[in-house]
């Protein structure tokens, strides 16, 4: 058992020594690339901010000429409903129902997507979609 417990103690130490040495590599290369990194997050943030403000250009078009979902540059509208409802008032209609104990969230949406349950609103959501071509947002005329 000595041999084993010298061979683990041997292992542990070449471990501890090379990971200290990955580590002390990697700090330095951290460092060399510090600014690449800094330059790619600040990239990102305008990419972000370009992206929600050309949303908002395209909701207003949108707004302006809602015959249309198609708008230029590449730009489409998506449509989806979304549902608004107190949570206990579609417990209650849901047990009333003999549906259930808990609300079963999905299936109550489900159910309210396509019946008519008098609490619940729906609501049509425009959403902007952007293409993931860059050529075609220096498309202004719509495909």
């Amino acid at each position: 058992m000595r041999d084993e417990a010298k061979a683990l103690a041997d292992a542990r130490t070449k471990l501890e020594e090379q990971s200290a040495s990955l580590a002390l590599l990697r700090r330095g290369w951290e460092e060399s690339v510090a600014g690449n990194i800094t330059a790619v997050e600040e990239a990102k943030a305008a990419v972000s901010i370009a992206e929600e403000n050309l949303r908002k250009a395209g909701l207003a078009y949108y707004t302006e000429n809602p015959d249309t979902k198609k708008l230029p540059f590449g730009l489409n509208v998506r449509i989806t409903s979304t549902l608004e409802y107190s949570t206990d008032n579609a417990l209650a209609w849901a047990v009333e129902h003999k549906m259930a104990l808990s609300l079963d969230k999905k299936a109550f949406e489900s159910i309210a997507k396509t019946h008519n349950v008098p609490f619940v609103t729906k609501k049509e959501v425009v959403t902007v979609t952007l293409p993931t071509d860059t050529a075609k947002l220096l498309q202004e005329n719509p495909q």
